[in-house]
């Protein structure tokens, strides 16, 4: 790691910050930004981009993984919930993909994942891609039991 920090920030407003991954030649930006709505305040939108750092290869690839979860006990009105909407497909979800969720302090909620007008996807000719398509996301959960829950801090869980 290189460094990391923001470079502009507003508790009302948003931000931007960037990381800056000398080991996987990748300068990451996340750029953040609340615009008035819904019950709560606001909404709050994020956009993620990797851009390669000065030497990189000219064909250095990345991946992202985009974390959510909810903590806590219960389902639905009175508890927590969060599910993806998508259709499960062992290939990958193509287009947007959309998680809704429930808690006591915000009620209701949706997430969306989108691609970027930007995005350029790797091409693959091994017979592998046709099992794996990297041009797609791909979704895994789990349900941790609470008295559980501490083991997990710090690891990466992915179930089917």
């Amino acid at each position: 790691m290189h460094g990391y920090g923001w470079t502009e920030y507003s508790t009302r407003r948003g931000g931007n910050q960037t990381i800056h991954d000398a080991g996987n030649d990748l300068d990451l930006t996340t750029e953040f930004i609340k615009v008035p709505g819904g019950e709560h305040g606001g909404h709050w939108g994020v956009r993620i981009k990797g851009t390669p750092r000065e030497g990189a290869a000219e064909d250095v690839k990345s991946t992202v993984i985009f974390y959510v979860g909810l903590e806590g006990l219960g389902e639905g009105a009175f508890g927590k919930k969060l599910e993806c909407t998508n259709p499960d497909d062992e290939k990958g979800i193509e287009g947007t993909v959309t998680f809704e969720g429930e808690t006591q302090g915000l009620g209701t909620f949706k997430i969306s994942v989108t691609e970027g007008k930007d995005n350029k996807h790797p091409m693959h000719t091994h017979p592998s891609a046709d099992d794996a398509h990297l041009d797609r996301t791909f979704v895994r959960s789990g349900v941790i039991p609470e008295d559980a829950m501490w083991q997990t801090k710090g690891k990466s869980i992915m179930a089917e």
